[in-house]
């Protein structure tokens, strides 16, 4: 999915006119790009104690938490905006970090001399600045990154925005009529509603793509469509070419940051064949993958040139790596007569035949939001199924790893070099983040320990920021009993409030402890 831009390369007032929402965003975490690396045969720096450095940083809202999650690690960030460097600097001085620092200076002032990072991260920013700017973002990573460093640049590409980019130039057209930022996506909008509801006029297939465009823009947030489709630069390129110019910086094409998203895994045979025939490496063959899914966007991994790498991935690429999965098995009488099927929270379903593996899943489900280290959950599968110790690449571990693979690649287990930082348990008196109970105060949206934007109800927000480590339950069940008969809190059932007060907080009591597990599953609670 396309998020909006973090820039303020070009336009740094626009910014401050009409501040980015700046969230956390998973895929830039040097864990998983670490993890990437490691899978291609790279051996990427440890994440805990990395350098790190993010252009084009917003108000920090991505790298604020990795800080506040790494302590060991150092992080820069550069923005032009003084607004946003500002609103990022106080909440850096609020939570007493001293590993991190944010920079009013443009991506064209670092130098080398400002690393060498071992992860570079550009999200939101290469599309959206002009030619030398987009220059200079590659020319950094060419220059600040480490031996073997990894870099992100996320970038609009080709062919999908033909269609997306024809739909910001209807916006901007009707748009300059209008000086106020505000009122140019006031009118935006008001267009898009137009071109919705006018209907079919003449050629029904242009209306359909149309429409399917302009649903996706409708329900963005102001500054999304401000930045992303009335701004002045916003150029998509085709992935060969984004390619092609990091090769002039002497940075070669790694992977991308979701690995699902790659090509392995993804063509049918018949298509396999197909490009087999027409002798297509790996960069032909991820364009024409881009050609067939009318791609729009693309999060792309860099190295340095000459670095081995090993695209024939195995199990032994998963060796020292963290497992885990929040796939559970479907109820028995969904079960297949061969086999086993289990179902991610989104309802995808995986069936799997080997016993190993059937273990493997069970075993990693009960312990979601916990990992394991592969080699460690291969032993205990091979306990359980009473096949003794297993031997380094025997055919448990062909087995085992092969499957685990194939689920990575289709966004059903998760990877990681290093254990989760996060409680998998909730402890007596639990303890939340201090990022997130300062975030669940100003709004809904708060920051996991997985580096996920989490969204909180009412009650999750007045609870969490409870969370400090000092307040056992039945002091949080007291606090949760006077917000509700002050009416911080609205508690109902069946439609009216409980007025009872032994019903009340039995009520409150279910609801709290749901809640406390809520936040152990999304990785909320601190160790």
């Amino acid at each position: 999915m396309n998020d909006a831009p973090a820039t303020t390369e070009t336009s740094g007032t626009s910014y401050d006119t009409v501040p980015y929402e700046s969230h956390p965003y998973d895929r830039t975490h040097p864990d998983n790009l670490a993890t990437i690396g490691r899978l291609f045969g790279m051996q990427p720096p440890d994440p805990e104690t990395a350098r790190v450095l993010e252009l084009g940083c917003a108000s920090g809202g991505n790298l604020i938490p990795l800080a506040a999650s790494m302590p060991e690690a150092r992080f820069l960030g550069v923005d032009l905006s003084p607004r946003q460097i500002d609103v990022g600097r106080a909440l850096v001085a609020e939570l007493g970090l001293s590993n991190i620092e944010l920079e009013r200076r443009s991506i064209a002032e670092v130098a080398g001399a400002d690393g060498p990072f071992d992860y570079v991260i550009c999200h939101g920013v290469y599309s959206w600045v002009p030619p030398d700017v987009q220059d200079a973002i590659l020319r950094v990573c060419s220059e600040s990154l480490a031996t073997n460093g990894v870099a992100y640049v996320s970038y609009n590409t080709y062919p999908g925005w033909f269609m997306r980019g024809m739909v910001r130039r209807m916006m901007l057209y009707h748009a300059r009529q209008f000086e106020d930022p505000q009122m140019q996506v006031k009118q935006s909008r008001a267009l898009l509603d137009f071109l919705i509801e006018a209907g079919p006029v003449g050629d029904e297939t242009y209306h359909a793509l149309l429409k399917r465009e302009l649903e996706v823009i409708k329900n963005r947030h102001d500054s999304y469509i401000f930045h992303e489709h009335l701004e002045t630069d916003n150029e998509p390129c085709f992935f060969h070419e984004f390619i092609e110019k990091a090769g002039r910086h002497e940075l070669a094409y790694l992977g991308e940051a979701q690995f699902s998203e790659m090509l392995a895994g993804n063509f049918s045979k018949r298509l396999d064949e197909t490009m087999r025939r027409l002798g297509a490496g790996l960069i032909h063959a991820e364009q024409y993958l881009d050609f067939l899914r009318n791609r729009t966007f693309r999060r792309t991994l860099l190295c340095r040139n000459g670095i081995p790498l090993n695209r024939r991935l195995g199990p032994e690429h998963l060796r020292e790596m963290y497992v885990a999965t929040r796939l559970a098995p479907v109820p028995v009488e969904q079960q297949p007569a061969a086999g086993a099927t289990f179902q991610a929270p989104n309802g995808t379903k995986a069936t799997v035949s080997h016993p190993l593996v059937k273990l493997a899943l069970e075993r990693l489900g009960s312990l979601w939001p916990d990992a394991m280290r592969f080699e460690d959950l291969l032993a205990a599968c091979c306990r359980d199924s009473g096949s003794g110790e297993p031997a380094a690449g025997g055919p448990e571990a062909n087995a085992l790893g092969g499957a685990l693979l194939e689920l990575f690649a289709r966004d059903l287990v998760e990877l990681r070099v290093r254990p989760p930082r996060w409680a998998v348990s909730v402890d007596e008196r639990p303890a939340a983040p201090p990022l997130a109970r300062r975030q669940a105060r100003e709004g809904r949206l708060v920051t996991s320990l997985k580096h996920q934007p989490v969204r909180l109800s009412d009650l999750g927000r007045h609870l969490i920021a409870l969370l400090d480590g000092t307040n056992d339950r039945e002091r949080l069940l007291d606090d949760l009993d006077a917000a509700v008969l002050d009416g911080r809190l609205r508690l109902e059932e069946n439609g009216r409030p409980v007025e009872d007060a032994e019903r009340r907080r039995k009520l409150l009591a279910d609801l709290r402890d749901a809640q406390l597990e809520a936040f152990r599953r999304e990785a909320l609670l601190a160790k």
